[in-house]
This record gives C-alpha cells, structure tokens and sequence, in this order.
C-alpha cells in the first residue's frame, strides 16, 4: 500500500494504528521529531512480516524528517 514515494496505509487498517510507535509519533509534526530517536525505535522491532506497515512507517518518518533537516 502506498504511493511512488510516499508510506501510505489502507483504510480501515487498526492494527497500525492501534500500534504504540504508531501512537507515539502520530500526534507530533515532522519538524518536531526526532530522526535518531525514530531510529532506536525501528531497531527494537522484531523482523517479521507482522511488523512490515509499522517498519515502513517509522522508515518514513525517517526519510521524512531527513528531507526537511534540523530546524
């Protein structure tokens, strides 16, 4: 799910959303997040299939914040 360059989800998906790194970063603008912080949370998530919508969200919050750099 998503678009050429951009993490997208489907409608209706809970399960990301329901997610505590999911609910951690949602609520903040970019400008306000911390990219190594987002890191150290994608390095504590297991390697599975299951962890794929969150491990595509956290690596965009990464790519996302590295485009706009420190403030």
């Amino acid at each position: 799910m998503g678009y050429e360059i951009n993490w997208n989800t489907s409608k209706g998906n809970t399960a990301l959303f329901n997610h505590p790194l999911y609910i951690k970063y949602s609520s903040s603008v970019f400008g306000n997040i911390d990219p190594d912080g987002v890191k150290y949370d994608l390095a504590g998530v297991m390697a599975t299939a299951d962890s794929a919508e969150v491990t595509a969200y956290l690596a965009w919050l990464i790519r996302i914040t590295s485009l706009i750099g420190p403030e």
